[in-house]
């Protein structure tokens, strides 16, 4: 579903994500883990089009969304492996144009449309997938297609348990609420992969347990590939099926949930000291 080859990023001389590989099959739940600054978001906003990786490729369904190498003023800063090996044709996509293709995600800080309703926070997503132009709006053609749309936002708040608040301003719910919102709005787009930057940040331990199950309900209710941020590793323990631990920027560790709790250089990432 999404592949990773040798993805490089740099900010300036800052050299954040350094020969990062991954792959998430189908229909799996795949965390991606590390300390504060590990790179984790960054990889995130490279396969979502916000940032485009100064060096590697990146392939959804096995097509390329993004691929660069090093030019210009780059060529004398990078330090990275394989420079040359991305010297096709640069490929950029635009947030837009990635969420088309079938990727959403949710944001570590979330971003709501605050002046908006949650039901608006949801239709406004949904009208992504909507065939209706400015001609047809006007005509009032496209009434048939607004109601469905309407109506399937409306299932989106139910399936998320939001129904009761829809005409709440959004950014007055409370914290656990606007994740899930953010959640249904992504879900609005009609993913096939979903990414989730640190979905449980702010739930106490009982709201991220029920988290986890919904977490695993949605997937199988719409058929969804994940792949989840998150410090919470109770929960990254318990719904993911592999795991990859990057530690400033690069990939240290892969494997499943028992391979990685075992794992000396994670342990030592977290905790301090010398790996063994």
């Amino acid at each position: 579903m999404l592949k990773i080859e040798d993805m490089h990023v740099y900010y300036g001389a800052i050299h954040a994500v350094k020969g990062v590989s991954f792959e998430v099959g189908e229909g799996e739940i795949v965390a991606l883990i590390g300390p504060n600054g590990a790179g984790k978001t960054t990889a995130f906003n490279c396969v979502t089009g916000v940032y485009e990786p100064t060096n590697g490729e990146i392939l959804f369904e096995g097509k390329p969304i993004a691929r660069n190498h090093p030019t210009g003023r780059m060529r004398k800063l990078y330090a990275g492996t394989m420079g040359d090996a991305y010297r096709g044709r640069i490929i950029r996509n635009t947030p837009d144009q990635i969420t088309r293709r079938g990727i959403a995600r949710t944001f570590q800080n979330i971003r709501l449309f605050g002046s908006m309703t949650v039901f608006e926070n949801v239709l406004l997503a949904r009208h992504l997938r909507r065939s209706s132009n400015v001609l047809t709006a006007m005509l009032r053609i496209n009434r048939r297609e607004e109601k469905r749309m309407r109506e399937d936002a409306m299932q989106l708040l139910r399936v998320v348990g939001l129904e009761d608040v829809r005409d709440e301003r959004a950014t007055s719910l409370p914290y656990g609420k606007q994740r899930l919102l953010e959640i249904a709005r992504a879900l609005a787009t009609e993913p096939s992969l979903l990414l989730l930057d640190e979905p449980a940040a702010g739930m106490n331990p009982q709201e991220t347990e029920e988290l986890g199950a919904f977490i695993q309900r949605i997937k199988k209710q719409f058929n969804l590939t994940i792949l989840i941020i998150e410090h919470h590793m109770n929960l990254i323990m318990d719904i993911s099926e592999r795991i990859y631990v990057v530690d400033f920027g690069r990939l240290i560790a892969q494997g499943t949930p028992d391979e990685i709790q075992n794992n000396d250089a994670v342990i030592a990432a977290y905790l301090g000291g010398d790996e063994a």
